[in-house]
């Protein structure tokens, strides 16, 4: 057993208890800290906001991209990724959309670039996105050529999914020379 000379044990003693109250301080604050954080309301709402951009930038992407080759396909990715307004003019052009693009063999493929929740209202279950988007097209004789263009989605939540409601370009499309880059 150590033997400790005059104050020595007094200071050790002295110094534990400084280190039991500093842990226990940290303790509480950082259980303060975590409760805070799993209860605070902008977590949840961060998350629902990562949710609506990324089900909109899928979205651009599938209603953006067809292959005249696999047609049917594409339109039913349409199908998945619309709902409401948007949803019934699908389903009453899906023909003429499918017609319209085998009859021009054309393939068009889509890369979002960046995107944003502009809106978001949870307990309606709507929301508006921007993405921008490149879109390259190649028709089976010919070169690509590639469009970029900004477009603004209505969302609406269905299920644990957001869907398009309703689209529109921002803005003139631009052209850009040949494929579109990356």
């Amino acid at each position: 057993m150590p033997v400790f000379v005059g104050g020595s044990l007094r200071a050790a003693t002295v110094a534990v208890g400084v280190l039991a109250v500093a842990a226990f301080v940290a303790a509480g604050w950082f259980g303060l800290s975590w409760y805070r954080a799993s209860h605070d309301d902008s977590v949840a709402l961060g998350m629902a906001r990562d949710a609506v951009l990324k089900d909109a930038q899928q979205a651009t992407i599938n209603l953006n991209t067809l292959d005249y080759r696999r047609v049917q396909d594409g339109l039913t990715l349409w199908d998945q990724s619309a709902t409401g307004a948007l949803l019934d003019e699908v389903r009453s052009n899906r023909d003429t959309y499918a017609q319209a693009l085998t009859d021009s063999k054309t393939t068009t493929t889509a890369r979002t670039l960046d995107g944003a929740v502009a809106e978001l209202d949870e307990h309606s279950g709507t929301a508006r996105a921007l993405v921008g988007v490149d879109v390259t097209s190649q028709r089976e004789q010919g070169n690509p050529s590639c469009v970029r263009r900004r477009m603004q989605l209505e969302m609406r939540r269905d299920g644990s999914v957001w869907k398009v409601d309703r689209l529109a370009p921002v803005g003139a499309a631009n052209p850009v020379p040949g494929a579109c880059p990356g």
